[in-house]
């Protein structure tokens, strides 16, 4: 389990009250970003007059289309073949640089809300950090926790950035900021999920809908 799940799971527990990883860990299911992008190519041999991006879901958000579309059917699948009701979560870092557009996270978030709905699936979650999703711990462990995160948010999503995020929350961790560094960190300090939503915007954004599709179920 990442560090995300350990959030996803903190934010099922807080609305379901019950922890899927601590009942039944097995119940998530993971979808790599090749093994999406093969099923579209497989999906495009497979059909003619296959419609790709077009103009309104270019090269730089064509890509979150797709994945979402592809795990959304994926999902209904999952749900077919367990007669059970799933959600659909899609992770992926904004990544933004100085040069990227300044709406760059808004047209790849609604790009993910179109695949999901290209696949007719209603429980999807777009969960893009902005601009990595180390911002949204650094955010939760720097000196000041949950406070003036809002420029966080305005880093730089190039690793080799003087003020790259992941740089930042390394140097806060006291150590590489990995996935065992934050696991580690998440077992001794409760992510407050909650207070995140309310500094940071793109945590909001996945943290409402999250609670919304949780809801509905």
């Amino acid at each position: 389990m990442g560090p995300l799940t350990v959030i996803i799971d903190q934010i099922i527990e807080e609305v379901l009250q019950y922890s899927p990883m601590q009942v039944h860990p097995g119940i998530y299911r993971y979808y790599s970003e090749a093994y999406l992008t093969q099923r579209l190519v497989e999906k495009k041999n497979q059909r003619r007059g296959f419609v790709l991006a077009g103009r309104k879901h270019g090269i730089e958000t064509g890509f979150f289309y797709f994945n979402a579309w592809m795990l959304g059917e994926i999902t209904k699948e999952l749900e077919a073949a367990e007669q059970d009701v799933a959600i659909a979560v899609l992770f992926r870092d904004t990544d933004g640089t100085n040069t990227a557009p300044g709406d760059i996270w808004s047209q790849k978030t609604s790009s993910m809300n179109e695949g999901f709905k290209r696949a007719d699936f209603t429980k999807g979650v777009p969960m893009m950090p902005r601009p990595k999703s180390e911002s949204w711990f650094l955010c939760a462990a720097k000196e000041n926790p949950y406070q003036h995160c809002v420029v966080l948010e305005d880093l730089s999503g190039n690793d080799r950035s003087p003020n790259a995020a992941k740089k930042m929350l390394s140097e806060v961790l006291g150590g590489e900021a990995n996935s065992e560094r934050l696991l580690t960190w998440l077992e001794n300090n409760n992510m407050n999920c909650r207070r995140l939503a309310e500094e940071m915007s793109s945590f909001a954004k996945f943290y409402h809908r999250l609670v919304e599709v949780l809801r509905q179920i």
